[in-house]
């Protein structure tokens, strides 16, 4: 921090400069609060210790893998982690499309999440467990040299809210989601991402909270890092895999819609089947289930949260919050 203020200070008139300093200290503050320790290659640091090269591969090319992943409080007041190993699980599947070995076990890197967790004290928490090709002892190419270093770190924040608690406005994107034959598109790869920036940019600004990408043959495929549903006559559709991410919110909510008694159907979703839709919603980890009121400014179903969405998202977050013990298995909880 002290140089960025140095760097800002070279640059900046006397009176613009203090507005900026005022800035970068509520910065500094809110990150702070965010997290205290960021887990880095087995040991917690503090926050603002954990640092990486300028020439670190993962930085110019993408080559990385993460999970996003809740912590919840229970109504005993202690903290758990939601599907902490199947989160794990695909981190490390992730990793194989770009052939990287991450250096720790699953066992070892759960243990670290649950340590981050812990040392920042927090209740309820969003974590991001990320896996990355760092400084390679040669020069910088596009395939890493194999004694590239493999950097994993664990970070946890008090996210809130990821999108509004309210039927959304949806745009149907006019970026295409990654074509399967072009890369690994059930994997969590940093640079698969780019593609869900490009197109939430296209509505930076706008009314719209969320947009749905279509795949490569024009069916719908998922929102910018969330699964899709409709709902049509009490049953529940959602995008087949092949060209969506194998979501972990998504795969919990179709065995609990199961569970409920719902009709779950996993088929290819023509996008004006979405108009014509009684509900249509979303689930991820970041976003839970959140319902769409519109896309592209046709109300769906009577524009509100639908009854359907709603009994999926009061049960599902039952389970987050350790209330319903047939789901306790996806909980770990933080000691």
């Amino acid at each position: 921090m002290p140089y960025l203020l140095l760097a800002i200070k070279a640059k900046c008139s006397k009176s613009g400069f203090y507005t900026r300093l005022k800035l970068i200290q509520f910065l500094n503050l809110e990150y702070s609060i965010m997290a205290n320790y960021i887990w880095q290659n087995g040991k917690l640091v503090p926050f603002e210790q954990a640092t990486t090269h300028v020439m670190s591969h993962a930085l110019h090319y993408g080559t990385g893998v993460f999970e996003g992943i809740r912590a919840y409080e229970l109504a005993s007041g202690e903290t758990a982690v939601l599907a902490l190993s199947e989160h794990i699980d695909r981190m490390f599947v992730s990793s194989d499309p770009i052939a990287m070995k991450i250096p720790y076990t699953k066992e070892e890197v759960c243990q670290a999440v649950v340590e981050t967790v812990k040392a920042n004290g927090l209740k309820s928490c969003y974590i991001r467990p990320l896996a990355y090709y760092g400084l390679p002892p040669t020069k910088v190419r596009v395939r890493p040299d194999p004694k590239t270093p493999v950097e994993v770190i664990v970070y946890s924040y008090d996210m809130g809210d990821y999108l509004p608690d309210v039927a959304l406005d949806v745009k149907i994107s006019d970026f295409i989601r990654l074509h399967p034959k072009s890369t690994a598109v059930g994997a969590k790869i940093c640079g698969h991402y780019v593609n869900s920036l490009q197109a939430l940019l296209q509505i930076s600004g706008t009314k719209y909270n969320e947009l749905i990408m279509l795949d490569y043959e024009g069916y719908v495929s998922e929102g910018s890092s969330d699964n899709v549903f409709m709902v049509k006559d009490g049953v529940i559709y959602t995008p087949e895999l092949g060209t969506i991410l194998t979501g972990i919110t998504r795969k919990i909510v179709i065995g609990l819609a199961q569970d409920l008694g719902y009709k779950v159907v996993e088929t290819k979703i023509k996008p004006e089947e979405l108009y014509a839709a009684d509900e249509v919603f979303f689930t991820g980890t970041a976003v839970e289930v959140r319902a769409a009121g519109t896309i592209n400014d046709q109300p769906i179903g009577d524009g509100k949260e639908g009854k359907i969405t709603q009994h999926l998202k009061t049960e599902y977050l039952k389970i987050c919050r350790g209330e319903n013990p047939k789901y306790n298995h996806y909980l770990t909880v933080v000691k």
